[in-house]
């Protein structure tokens, strides 16, 4: 049987800004490869019964 599972991580970034919303905006606008990953959390079984993992 197949499980789908959810997780939640967090990325961390250190950006130059003047003011919080310019940091956020920059954020928005990086790769997800620009970030330190944490380890995952708060995992969950989303689905009991996944015929395909795509």
């Amino acid at each position: 049987m197949k499980k789908r599972v959810m997780v939640v991580k967090y990325g961390y970034a250190v950006v130059e800004a003047e003011t919080d919303a310019e940091a956020v905006e920059k954020a928005k606008n990086m790769s997800d490869g620009e970030f330190d990953w944490s380890d995952f959390d708060d995992a969950q079984v989303v689905d009991d019964d996944v015929d395909d993992l795509n």
